[in-house]
């Protein structure tokens, strides 16, 4: 059984499999072992295989690779592995490769030694302990590319850390072709990765960077991923739910993190409740930051708007005077608050209406 890795079609004989890649797909779009299966079926059925390049620079690598082809074993190419030369094997194919560099293994026997790892690599490491591996210069890279290959087949519902790549990469393609909503779900799938294979005592972002693959600067993937979701939600509601999860989820996860870092992301929880209209919520996580962050002036400012920009003909008396004094605590505390002077202003209209209300309470007395 031989599948197709760029339209998924399944085919029962490597040699279907080498007339369907000849047929169905440009050269430019094929690994390195896909583009000798074609040559193999050119010389099978003595056809001009390079009929289906694109362009000229198309045919130079295979130009490389023809030369190479007296050290190479088969369809394996004797100079560097790539990801997707592996990826063009049959799991037969990989697994006898392992086997030829001294690497037993199979479905059962993957899936159990998993069990202890949370990464592709690090199983690898494993075997290359384990084993009297006789591997050379490039054959080394195809280990650690297979054991990722074929956790991605056998077990792909159990996370590692390499897969959190292959959703980023996937969310950036997608935002490029304008599917900003798919884009925003891959990497929802990152985060969900990325917090399964987190060990529970890492509570800081720059200790969970260190067990995470080099390629991902956890703070700013996360802000990232934040500003995203929000942009998102402008135009699908849904997201605000979204956004508003992950956000919970990040300050959970990483309780320990910096204090400017937990602090925008207590309010990004706040205002992901006012966009559903869950104001009670607002107020109760606004009420909390205060409480933790005493300083701050923007939880006051939040916590007066949530009542003042409201619905202000109900308002109490007592909701005014705590929404004055919210103001004016804004406004005093020692860190500064931008749009000061708007805050001013509605300072000045809440007290207004207080007097107001005073006036009238004094003429009904």
């Amino acid at each position: 059984m031989s599948d197709c890795h760029y339209c998924e079609q399944t085919f029962e004989e490597e040699a279907a499999l080498r007339e369907h890649l000849y047929e169905a797909h440009e050269r430019d779009e094929l690994s390195r072992i896909d583009r000798k299966r074609v040559e193999q079926y050119g010389e099978e059925h003595g056809v001009d295989e390079s009929g289906n390049d694109t362009d000229a620079d198309a045919s130079q690598p295979i130009q490389r690779e023809q030369q190479t082809d007296d050290t190479s074993n088969g369809i394996y190419p004797a100079d560097a592995w790539e990801l997707s030369d592996v990826k063009a094997l049959s799991t037969d194919e990989i697994t006898v490769k392992l086997a030829d560099h001294g690497i037993e293994t199979n479905e059962t026997a993957f899936q159990k030694r998993v069990e202890n790892h949370n990464s592709a690599t690090a199983l690898s490491e494993q075997w290359e302990a384990e084993y009297e591996v006789d591997a050379t210069g490039y054959d080394q890279d195809f280990i650690w590319m297979a054991a990722q290959v074929l956790w991605k087949r056998w077990i792909p519902d159990i996370p590692n850390t390499e897969r959190i790549y292959d959703f980023i990469e996937e969310g950036r393609d997608l935002r490029e072709k304008g599917n900003d909503v798919e884009a925003c779900d891959r990497w929802l799938t990152a985060w969900e990765y990325t917090v399964a294979v987190t060990p529970d005592d890492l509570t800081t972002i720059e200790a969970a960077d260190q067990r995470l693959p080099t390629f991902l600067s956890l703070e700013a993937f996360i802000r990232s991923l934040d500003s995203d979701l929000a942009s998102v939600a402008e135009d699908n509601s849904a997201y605000h739910e979204k956004r508003l999860e992950f956000c919970q989820e990040v300050c959970e996860q990483f309780p320990d993190a910096d204090d400017e870092f937990l602090l925008d992301f207590h309010h990004f929880v706040a205002d992901s409740f006012v966009e559903l209209d869950r104001i009670a919520d607002s107020r109760a996580e606004l009420e909390g930051l205060i409480e933790a962050y005493p300083e701050d002036p923007y939880a006051y400012k939040k916590l007066a708007d949530s009542y003042w920009l409201d619905d202000t003909a109900q308002l109490t008396t007592e909701e005014l005077e705590l929404t004055v004094e919210l103001y004016r605590t804004a406004l005093e505390v020692d860190t500064p608050l931008e749009g000061a002077p708007m805050v001013t202003e509605r300072l000045k209209e809440v007290e207004s209406r207080l007097a107001d209300w005073g006036a009238v309470d004094k003429q009904e007395d």
